[in-house]
């Protein structure tokens, strides 16, 4: 697999989880005919939103290059640290918050439920990087 190619494997295996978690939210309205909370956090619509994403990245490792996990380790750590650093700068200066966070925050600011979103995001920037080298 040449580099566009991940990238855009990676970019489906995102839209694949979203469009996955659609469809189990149309099934469980057909079964109970209860509507399902879409603007509601729940664990599983986090789980579908990480599931293909993260065996992508498993996958392009195995097959490519294990340095994808670091890229999303850091990519993981530095968009968090970033994340909480605008919003508590934002604040100080402001004197109201520019986001909050009501479930697993870390002060308020960021959110441990961010942190792999945003080495997903770094992981597809990287990707398409690659892709455009």
């Amino acid at each position: 697999m040449n580099s566009f190619n991940l990238a855009i494997f990676f970019i489906l295996s995102i839209l694949c989880g979203a469009i996955l978690e659609i469809i189990f939210e149309k099934l469980h309205f057909l079964l109970t005919k209860s509507h399902y909370k879409i603007h509601h956090f729940t664990l599983g619509k986090y789980f579908f939103l990480l599931l293909f994403p993260g065996i992508a990245i498993l996958f392009i490792g195995k097959v490519y290059d294990w340095a994808i996990l670091n890229v999303f380790l850091i990519f993981a750590l530095l968009g968090t640290f970033l994340e909480f650093l605008v919003g508590w700068f934002y604040q100080k200066i402001e004197g109201q918050r520019l986001w909050t966070y009501h479930k697993y925050s870390i002060s308020k600011f960021t959110s441990y439920l961010s942190i792999p979103l945003w080495g997903f995001c770094g992981v597809a920037f990287w990707l398409i990087a690659k892709a455009l080298t």
